[in-house]
């Protein structure tokens, strides 16, 4: 069974990475662009970006009917934040950063720790993303991924670095060509999304990166629905995500978010459904009152 509980925590170490990324990117704002387009993906009317906000959430697990019956269980906690950076290359930034430790008893059962830590900077009016960092440490894989994205050429460059050797050893360092002019890593393309006032059956298709595949991803607005929250019943609308010509993520799923129905836009649930179970994140705290970055004009 200690076996059955490690293959579900490494199977949860990469949905974190995946779902993480993917169910955040559920709500994708942008119009795709083609390679070599130029103009910017301002949303219109919007809302501003909530600099400073930091967003707590708990991760839990649901196994599949196969695992013995067992319950529903505390596997992560990740934390969402948005900060003014200051500078990429002589452009102004935000700093985006996301961090998922594992916790509750299927760490415990399974003796495998998540350790992981992504972060983007994004640019302010547009939130195209000029780099990607990722640090993995999921039991004894041990990654740093570096992505960055050079519009004016229409290209990426990957650098994948496995660090769990002595001396680390470089798995991937490739420039790709033919990427588009504005890619969003997924958090960037939740930050859009959240300037976007939303509408039943509404419709968005966006151009998401994850490391050095870049793919269309569209979004639609299922509904409106009451959703229970630590902070009691709230209007959220619930959104639901594909990716066009093939996944983002070799793992596949189905992928949901629910968004506050306010002006903040808050991502309070998101879910998704694999082969090894139900991952669902449950926002349990905010920090800080945000500030108010730049509205898209």
């Amino acid at each position: 069974m200690t076996g059955s509980y490690r293959l579900a925590v490494s199977g949860i170490g990469v949905l974190l990475s995946a779902a993480l990324w993917i169910l955040f990117s559920a709500a994708a704002g942008t119009d795709a662009l083609q390679a070599g387009e130029t103009g910017s993906s301002v949303a219109g009317p919007g809302y501003p970006v909530p600099v400073g906000e930091r967003l707590a959430y708990a991760i839990e697990w649901d196994p599949p009917w196969w695992f013995l019956l067992l319950p529903t269980m505390h596997a992560a906690d990740a934390e969402l934040e948005i900060t003014q950076e200051g500078e990429f290359r002589g452009r102004r930034t935000y700093k985006i950063v996301l961090k998922a430790q594992s916790r509750g008893i299927l760490a415990s059962l399974s003796g495998m720790t998540i350790d992981d830590e992504f972060v983007f900077l994004s640019e302010p009016d547009t939130l195209c993303t000029f780099s990607a960092s990722k640090k993995i440490r999921e039991g004894k894989r041990k990654r740093q991924i570096d992505v960055e994205y050079f519009r004016d050429t229409g290209q990426l460059h990957i650098r994948e670095l496995d660090e769990s050797v002595t001396p680390p050893e470089i798995r991937k360092d490739a420039l790709k060509d033919n990427i588009p002019a504005c890619v969003q890593d997924p958090l960037s393309a939740l930050y859009f999304l959240r300037r976007i006032p939303l509408e039943k059956d509404s419709v968005h298709t966006s151009v998401i990166g994850h490391d050095d595949v870049v793919k269309e991803v569209k979004s639609r607005v299922l509904k409106l629905e009451t959703l229970q929250t630590t902070g009691g019943e709230l209007p959220a609308w619930k959104i639901d995500t594909v990716a066009l010509l093939g996944g983002l993520f070799k793992e596949g799923g189905q992928f949901k978010i629910w968004l506050s129905a306010d002006e903040r836009q808050i991502p309070l649930q998101f879910e998704v459904k694999v082969k090894i179970g139900r991952v669902t994140g449950k926002l349990k705290k905010t920090d800080e009152e945000p500030q108010t970055g730049p509205s898209p004009e």
